[in-house]
């Protein structure tokens, strides 16, 4: 089969090759002012996250991103990161924690790591939580989040 018609074969990660205590890079991202005015319009309308002279006002002292917007953005590079995961579905979003102010155009560095496994009724699935952490280019925690996902189990070998 020519490479048009090639079909890249993935292998799947099941609940057991999860390993409790193993940290994933996720790569880095960076939100601009316009993008942080955007989400806050649609989703976290306070007014620091709207303006910059009320950001200025405020206990920031600058306009700032929404921890919620922050937390999306880490997520979503944590599920990109783990795409090859066989998740059945998130089950709880356990933690959401922010310890700094996400600022326009810095760049943070995502990292996950694999804290916990459990057995689930269903012997078919476990259930993994992972916890993300957001850093900033100083090494400085910024908010980090506990996630449980449902992860399959690797099939039975058929004989």
């Amino acid at each position: 089969m020519g490479a048009a018609g090639a079909r890249e074969i993935v292998q799947m990660i099941h609940f057991e090759d999860i390993a409790p205590g193993e940290t994933i890079p996720c790569g880095s991202f960076s939100l601009s002012r316009d993008e942080i005015i955007e989400f806050a319009r649609r989703f976290d309308p306070q007014p620091f996250h709207l303006d910059e002279e009320a950001g200025r006002r405020s206990h920031f002292g600058c306009l700032v991103a929404s921890g919620l917007h922050t937390q999306a953005a880490a997520i979503g590079l944590m599920v990109r990161r783990l795409a090859d995961l066989d998740v059945v579905a998130g089950r709880s979003l356990n933690t959401a924690r922010f310890y700094r102010a996400t600022l326009p155009d810095q760049t943070y560095a995502v990292s996950v790591e694999w804290t916990g496994l459990q057995p689930t009724r269903n012997p078919s699935r476990g259930a993994a939580t992972i916890v993300g952490r957001v850093h900033d280019a100083e090494g400085t925690l910024v908010a980090d989040f506990g996630v449980t996902y449902i992860i399959r189990c690797r099939p039975a070998e058929v004989t």
